[in-house]
């Protein structure tokens, strides 16, 4: 039998008892990496420097209360997934609405019991590593390995808000390959999809920025997103792709403009300064892209096309 590997968790302990932070780290230790905080203040400083899988919260802190600073992680978008287990004496009436209430995922009381603290960690660790499974495959394109169309759609939504928030540049690009059907009807459909795939290969290590998004928009369509980026800045990032995939030397059907495989791409940009007033539409810029992606088919594909969103 092959056996698949596990990622070691990442488990941070926030309790100021140095009796329990001993006891779970001897209940964990097979299961992951232990990190300990004895106090609110220190346990967020750990947690921006990196994310853990799982936290064990006392509910008494010497300066901040444990269900306060649930509410808090779970109020945020970059923590709100992070399952929470509370620490605690309270069996009091009522504890266990507010544990729940605040978004834990559960809690363990004292005296602890090992073997009941490791069986709940496990529990939890493998439920939320289940559903980021099941959230990626939902948010991945199966042939490509590239965001779907409705990770672009979701992505895109966020992305406008904060260019606006933060007074930023915003490029969205749409790409296309050239004269695809004939490719596909001399090479046949299997030599298509292997075709897409090395395309998409290329497009996607070709984003060097980790905020940059680039999906499988549908048939032979790709998307970008490029976050803060200028007009001038997407041009260039866009024409050393349109280069790249020329020199990919994939040959093209006889029939085809190009002796190779190429593609065309059209872009647009939300500029800062402007408020676009008349363009409240957030499919705007993905309007205005598409209209410049048929600008360039329509000027002899293999080339990189820009239209404002002013123009519409």
């Amino acid at each position: 039998m092959i056996k698949t590997s596990r990622a070691i968790a990442d488990i941070l302990i926030v309790d100021d008892d140095s009796s329990v932070v001993i006891a779970l780290n001897k209940a964990l230790n097979k299961i992951g990496r232990i990190r300990f905080a004895s106090d609110a203040k220190r346990a967020f400083t750990m947690i921006e420097e990196k994310h853990p899988d799982l936290i064990l919260l006392d509910v008494e802190l010497p300066d901040i209360g444990g269900l306060e600073v649930c509410s808090m992680l779970k109020s945020a978008l970059e923590t709100e997934n992070i399952p929470i287990l509370f620490i605690t004496s309270h069996t009091e009436m009522g504890f266990e609405e507010k544990v729940f209430d605040v978004g834990a995922a559960d809690y363990i009381t004292k005296p602890l019991n090992p073997i009941v603290v490791a069986a709940r960690v496990q529990t939890h660790l493998d439920y939320h590593l289940a559903i980021r499974l099941l959230e990626k495959q939902a948010h991945t394109d199966s042939m490509t390995g590239l965001a779907n169309r409705r990770t672009f759609d979701e992505r895109l939504i966020v992305e406008l808000k904060r260019a606006r928030r933060e007074k930023e540049p915003l490029s969205v690009a749409l790409i296309d390959i050239d004269e695809f059907k004939k490719f596909n009807d001399h090479f046949g459909h299997i030599e298509g999809d292997d075709c897409i795939k090395s395309i998409a290969s290329s497009l996607g290590m070709g984003l060097k920025r980790s905020t940059d998004l680039a999906a499988r928009y549908g048939g032979e369509e790709f998307a970008f997103i490029l976050p803060n980026t200028d007009a001038e800045g997407a041009k260039t990032l866009l024409s050393s792709l349109l280069k790249s995939i020329e020199h990919l030397n994939l040959s093209h059907a006889p029939e085809a403009k190009y002796d190779v495989v190429t593609i065309s791409i059209g872009f647009s940009t939300i500029k800062p300064e402007l408020k676009y007033e008349n363009n409240s539409d957030d499919w705007a810029v993905v309007k205005a892209a598409d209209h410049a992606l048929y600008k360039s088919k329509e000027n002899g594909r293999n080339q990189v096309s820009y239209e404002s969103i002013d123009s519409h």
